[in-house]
Formats: structure tokens, sequence, C-alpha cells
């Protein structure tokens, strides 16, 4: 991995610290267990969904309301159905 590709993931696993630890524990782990595997695509989709405001993100995460954006529904899905496997475990 070169030192760019390193700093922009190294940046993505830092937003994902939003100070609400429901928040923290769904996107920091998602994170770390996929970011590596990304394709430029993903991660740029990722950022988008780190852009989204808390309540937000919460809104989406709790299931009381769903992005309008196809890819960050998708993405929310995956990271709802990844915290069910881990917390399986």
């Amino acid at each position: 991995m070169n030192t760019v590709a390193g700093q922009r993931i190294n940046r993505l696993i830092w937003r994902t610290r939003r100070g609400a630890r429901e928040l923290d524990g769904l996107l920091m782990a998602y994170a770390q267990e996929h970011v590596s595997t990304w394709s430029q695509k993903e991660m740029a989709s990722f950022e988008e969904l780190l852009a989204q405001p808390d309540p937000v993100l919460m809104d989406w995460f709790m299931r009381r309301t769903r992005p309008r954006d196809a890819q960050l529904k998708g993405l929310v899905a995956d990271i709802l159905a990844s915290k069910r496997c881990l917390s399986s475990v």
C-alpha cells in the first residue's frame, strides 16, 4: 500500500470515531474489517456515509429512516448485517 492510500485509510478510520458509542462501535468495527479490500468507489461511498450528521446516521442505523441514495442504502444494510454477524460470535 502506498503512503497516500495509507493516509486516506487512516483518516477514514479516524473519522469513524463519532463520539456516540453506538456509531463508534458500528462504523469503526465495519471499517477496520473491510477497508483493506475496498475499491476506490467503495471507499468514496463510505466517506460519503461519514459526511452525514450523527442524528441522520442514528436514524438510519436504528431503522427509523432510510437513505434516499441507493449506494448509501446498500452500505447501511451491509453494516447492519455485519453487526449481526459480529454479535452472534
